[in-house]
């Protein structure tokens, strides 16, 4: 649960594209259309955009199409997931005593 204005709200079930194809391209026409990108007003643009689009939203993952599948946007997101699991600089290894890393 949520406190807004000090009250508690319930949060409601999560709402997922079932076409991630066009919920995506909706999301870049955002990103050109608004300067911050990540607020109320385009995320309420980028909503009433898909939905006009005909596109609609379910409760899981299992619920989408396999044909609406944006694999390109999977693949990003793979590569993403896999760099942070990587270590991006030494952490000690082959250094002697007194001796420190520098970047």
């Amino acid at each position: 649960m949520a406190l807004i204005r000090g009250k508690e709200v319930k949060e409601g079930p999560t709402q997922i594209p079932a076409n991630p194809k066009l919920h995506n391209m909706v999301v870049v026409q955002a990103k050109a259309r608004f300067s911050k990108y990540p607020s109320p007003a385009a995320a309420h643009w980028v909503h009433s955009h898909y939905v006009q689009m005909g596109g609609k939203f379910v409760e899981s993952k299992k619920e989408i199409d396999p044909r609406n599948r944006d694999r390109v946007q999977e693949a990003i997101d793979k590569k993403k997931e896999e760099s942070k699991k990587k270590v991006t600089h030494p952490v000690g290894k082959n250094l002697t005593a007194g001796e420190t890393f520098k970047y």
